[in-house]
């Protein structure tokens, strides 16, 4: 067993004899220096205080080496300032380093919470989004029945039985996190099949979608505003026909969507830039795929475009 020798000893003595002023010291900074002064900006206060403790250290280490030497010597020395001074250096470094370790555990905790609250929030926004787009569709789609049944059409009860399964669809996988695209696809398709039986023999829909999308999820309801949108600020062009050219393309890296639709002659001057639906996927896109897609809106005197690249994750889910 290693016993102290004599330099040991009085180093262990100044030592633990000046631990209670750097614990102080420490305290101080940590819990009312930083958190009060510092993260508040008052930096004359701060500096002040920081200050004062090195007074306050340095005062504390001469009364303590005073201390010793009377104990071991029975009388008081005069304590050279300089001594004094490189071990209040050595003292308030140790203050220091404690306070950053205090610093950098307070900014991960923090940062931590902020991510978390980030998160929530925009879970927040997206349901709220989400609770936006469902009365939105419901309202245009029961409109078009309405529009049947006003006809005495036969394909009311047809029309009746998509909507039961785009509301199906709605009701149970439009709060999932993400969903497969070919069941987005086939809302998509029910939509449009809707719609047809709304504008008959006048509505041409040409589709090209690739059959290469199995396993690859998406957030739901991200293709659907667009049909909104185009046949609600679309229509017949000077031929009379409501021609429309969709296209998708997605494997497990990216989806590449677009969807061109002739303008309805009597909205010519009008813009499709706003509105409930667009407005709503633009939010919905920049809080589920931040920094991750590329939505570009054409529009000219004869039709709309709309173009979206989705850059997804290795595995093709969001």
């Amino acid at each position: 067993m290693h016993i102290p020798t004599g330099q040991e000893f009085q180093f262990l003595k100044s030592v633990l004899l000046s631990l209670p002023a750097l614990l102080l010291a420490t305290y101080v900074l940590v819990q009312f220096g930083v958190p009060h002064l510092l993260q508040a900006n008052r930096w004359i206060v701060f500096t002040l205080l920081v200050l004062g403790l090195a007074i306050f250290l340095f005062y504390a280490r001469v009364k303590w080496l005073t201390l010793i030497q009377y104990l071991e010597h029975h009388q008081v020395f005069q304590i050279p300032p300089s001594k004094v001074l490189k071990n209040v250096i050595r003292d308030y470094a140790t203050v220091a380093l404690a306070v950053c370790f205090y610093i950098i555990n307070d900014y991960r905790v923090k940062q931590s919470l902020n991510e978390k609250l980030i998160k929530a929030k925009a879970e927040a926004e997206i349901k709220l989004l989400k609770g936006q787009l469902h009365p939105h569709f419901l309202f245009n789609s029961l409109n078009n029945i309405y529009s049947l049944a006003l006809l005495k059409s036969e394909h009311t009860a047809d029309s009746i039985l998509k909507l039961t399964d785009l509301l199906d669809y709605l009701v149970y996988r439009a709060n999932l996190e993400a969903v497969p695209l070919e069941k987005e696809v086939q809302l998509l398709e029910n939509y449009i099949g809707l719609e047809k039986l709304r504008y008959g023999e006048h509505l041409k829909v040409n589709m090209e979608l690739d059959e290469g999308t199995d396993g690859v999820m998406v957030a739901p309801l991200i293709l659907l505003p667009f049909a909104e949108n185009c046949f609600k600020h679309g229509g017949p062009g000077p031929n009379g026909n409501f021609i429309i050219d969709l296209a998708l393309r997605a494997d497990h890296k990216e989806l590449v969507f677009s969807l061109k639709n002739t303008k309805k002659r009597s909205r010519e001057d009008k813009e499709i830039n706003g509105g409930v639906g667009l407005q709503n996927l633009r939010e919905r896109l920049r809080l589920i795929y931040p920094d991750q897609h590329q939505l570009d809106i054409t529009e000219t005197s004869d039709y709309y475009q709309v173009w979206l690249q989705i850059k997804l994750n290795t595995n093709g889910k969001i």
